[in-house]
């Protein structure tokens, strides 16, 4: 007397191992944070810029966060629920890596374009240029994403 498992059995090994193969599997992606960001060369009188602002349709960068001194320790007798501070994440975030060159910093997504301004002490805006970007992924895959560059924008100072 047969019992029919030896077909079903073949059955269920080759269902197995075709479905693999067959790009039904899940997908996993690293759980890794990349970061984008938008280099900005000085070209001329880089002596007379202060600050470099680079604005997207979303706002303007800030200068990079830089840590607070520790507060002074008090003493708490009754327990009142502190205010929650409210994060306001700006789009991009700036610092100085040379006398001439700055580096923004992308919170989130890669906008198409943006505009430069080279500020003087005083706040003058020395210069202004609007600058389309063009996103490369440089690592990572389609379907994970990953690390993305554009090239650095020149930016003429007089």
């Amino acid at each position: 007397m047969k019992s029919g498992w030896g077909t079903l059995g073949v059955l269920i090994v080759a269902v197995i191992g075709v479905v693999p193969s067959t790009g039904c599997t899940p997908l996993a992606c690293p759980a890794i944070g990349y970061v984008s960001s938008i280099t900005v060369n000085i070209e001329g009188n880089a002596a007379a810029v202060d600050r470099v602002s680079v604005c997207g349709k979303t706002g303007c960068s800030q200068p990079e966060p830089t840590a607070a001194p520790a507060p002074s320790k008090t003493v708490v007798t009754e327990f009142a629920p502190a205010p929650q501070p409210t994060v306001s994440l700006a789009p991009f975030y700036s610092h100085r890596e040379d006398k001439d060159t700055w580096v923004f910093t992308l919170n989130s997504g890669t906008p198409p374009e943006v505009t430069v301004k080279a500020i003087a002490a005083d706040g003058t805006v020395i210069a202004e240029k609007d600058q389309g970007l063009v996103w490369t992924r440089v690592g990572g895959t389609e379907q994970c994403g990953g690390p993305i560059t554009t090239p650095p924008i020149q930016f003429a100072v007089p």
